[in-house]
């Protein structure tokens, strides 16, 4: 099997002469915290996200349908070699996003703002932490206006981007349409930064249309950017109210109640907004703007 097809075997793509990254074991389609390395005729797999060896490897083992013994442990030695290589990446592309978020504008009175207000309904102020790239570079390397958001609470800065129509009346139709730059796991993207409760949701749009007029009072409210990113939230230290409010479908559901489940164990309050079935919080904001 060359490099190639074990990309496409694993939803991935080719990062290096040997190596793949793709999706861990329960993580996005988008996700690419799992290295598979191709040593003589086996795999060597590591995590970025800390997940463990095992399932890593289980995980691996049945996408390809091979055993695991054509999955080594790796060596400390290995480990080791891999834990540099990641922490030199990871320097590269925080540098990455870090340019990217200092190109941006500030959103009013961009397409970025056109977009939130005619295509998705959003009536409330945009925060700081969202800014309209004219320009922005694509995976597929074209460049496309954007609209950018700073993840917050990550270990390293990361940014997370929406590609555009240029008369900001949708999304770019190019794939992804959305991606993220930098290591986000943990963070979130703090769309509103006050309040006496915290409300967690997965997308941007789905927060802007809480923000909206959906939720009461004045929350923060923060966007976790997808259901792993939800499950991995790294929550204020001090427990107060907790409102999830999740996509209307199973992964959403389920993502929901897990960061339900470890914030109730950490003393917070916790309470579950699930959007309708099939619908995510924006579709409602919409929905409610037709029929006014």
């Amino acid at each position: 099997m060359n490099i190639s097809t074990l990309a496409n075997a694993l939803g991935g793509e080719v990062s290096g002469r040997d190596r793949v990254l793709c999706p861990g074991p329960g993580h996005s389609a988008k996700d690419r915290s799992l290295s598979v390395i191709v040593v003589g005729d086996g795999y060597l797999v590591h995590s970025f996200a800390a997940d463990d060896w095992k399932d890593c490897r289980d995980h691996v083992a049945d996408l390809l349908g091979l055993g695991a013994s054509r999955f080594p442990r790796p060596s400390e030695e290995e480990l080791e070699k891999l834990r540099k290589a990641e922490e030199e990446q990871a320097k590269k592309v925080e540098a990455l996003a870090l340019s990217c978020w200092r190109e941006a504008l500030p959103i009013g009175g961009t397409i970025g703002e056109t977009y939130l207000r005619e295509a998705r309904g959003i009536t409330c102020a945009l925060p700081e932490t969202l800014r309209y790239h004219p320009a922005c570079r694509h995976p597929s390397t074209r460049r496309l206006p954007a609209l950018v958001a700073l993840v917050e609470g990550a270990e390293r800065l990361a940014i997370h981007r929406t590609y555009l129509r240029h008369d900001g009346a949708g999304k770019a139709d190019i794939e992804p349409a959305k991606a993220m730059l930098g290591a986000v796991a943990g963070g979130a993207v703090r769309l509103t930064q006050s309040g006496y409760r915290l409300v967690v949701c997965e997308g941007i749009e789905t927060g802007l249309s809480l923000a909206s007029g959906l939720v009461n009072g004045t929350p923060a409210i923060w966007a976790a950017l997808s259901t792993s990113g939800m499950k991995r939230l790294v929550l204020p230290p001090d427990p107060g109210n907790l409102l999830i409010a999740t996509d209307g479908d199973d992964a959403g559901r389920a993502a929901g109640n897990a960061l339900g489940e470890r914030a109730s164990a950490l003393g917070w309050k916790v309470s579950l907004l699930p959007a309708p079935a099939g619908r995510d919080w924006n579709d409602v904001l919409c929905m409610k703007g037709h029929a006014a």
